[in-house]
């Protein structure tokens, strides 16, 4: 990829460890790009980091690094990670031939989305490999997921994020990254790739339900595509959508953690009843539903749905 005086290149980590080393820094534009609260979600805070460590994932995660053609100097300005799963409803029907004639699968997919994918594909590889994990988060009060503990082989790859720096999102970087997990999917043998979409305006509309959000369109266009622009760069691409995955991230924590995580105090709404628990609804910048808060136990309780979308890797 050229543009002007600048190349880029995509690494993985494997290739280029020293490039996720950078991005460690708490304070790269790529972490500062994501919400403070986000990185709170257990299975993003333990998991998401330790990708690019394991041998045998570190090739699933990309770094695009833009390189000065008249000084040589480079910087990252795109990233993204995914995971290798095993998906033992798509073997049942015969991997990516059988879904043709039965699509139902792709139902299938945990309601959990974002969560359960990151933390099947990390615990799956630690049982494959004989290893053991440094840290166990249980999801099953939530969501429970029996396919967490297999070992076959991986027949499926998630994406996990894509990150591309603010000042670089309209040189195609992040369709880069995705053909990169579309390429590194079908030379593993594959069957598809599966997205758990945050979808980046919906922040602008807390209090529309996410069903709905996802049927708007864009207006003054004659193409049927999504209002949402990073939804709508997939569907571009040729991804299709499965489902909402209503649980996909959790945040829980006092009003003091969250007014930390928010770098200011949240306004209070209206008080209504939940399973006899008292609480108010509370939205937030960068929060795609408003916060529930608990006042009598003092917990705010984050639940965050994505959407499922798929890539045929057929094309």
């Amino acid at each position: 990829m050229k543009s002007t005086n600048r190349q880029y290149h995509i690494h993985t980590a494997n290739s280029r460890p020293d490039l996720w080393e950078v991005l460690e820094d708490a304070q790269h534009p790529l972490r500062t790009s994501w919400p403070l609260f986000l990185g709170q979600d257990a299975p993003c805070k333990h998991y998401s980091s330790k990708l690019a460590k394991y041998y045998g994932l570190a090739e699933f995660q990309f770094a695009i690094v833009e390189q000065d053609a008249t000084t040589d100097k480079e910087t990252i300005v795109a990233c993204a990670r995914s995971i290798p799963f095993y998906w033992p409803e798509l073997d049942h029907v015969g991997g990516r031939a059988g879904l043709e004639t039965n699509p139902e699968i792709l139902q299938s997919l945990p309601n959990g989305g974002y969560d359960t994918i990151l933390t099947r594909g990390v615990q799956q590889y630690l049982a494959r490999n004989g290893l053991s994990p440094s840290i166990t988060i249980d999801l099953d009060e939530y969501d429970h997921d029996e396919a967490r503990p297999r070992t076959e082989p991986p027949n499926a790859l998630s994406a996990i994020s894509i990150t591309v720096h603010p000042d670089r999102r309209s040189l195609g970087l992040a369709e880069a990254l995705i053909q990169a997990m579309k390429q590194i999917a079908k030379s593993k043998n594959l069957d598809i790739l599966v997205v758990p979409l945050r979808p980046t305006r919906k922040s602008e509309y807390p209090f529309v339900k996410m069903d709905e959000y996802i049927t708007w369109r864009q207006p003054g266009s004659d193409l049927d595509l999504p209002f949402d622009p990073w939804l709508r760069k997939h569907v571009r691409l040729g991804a299709r959508v499965i489902k909402v995955a209503w649980n996909s991230m959790r945040v829980d924590g006092n009003m003091a953690e969250w007014e930390h995580w928010m770098d200011g105090s949240l306004k209070l709404g209206k008080l209504g009843v939940n399973s006899d628990h008292v609480y108010s609804e509370v939205s937030f910048p960068g929060g795609l539903v408003p916060l529930q808060f608990y006042p009598l136990r003092d917990r705010c309780v984050y639940v965050e749905p994505n959407v499922w979308i798929y890539h045929d890797l057929a094309f």
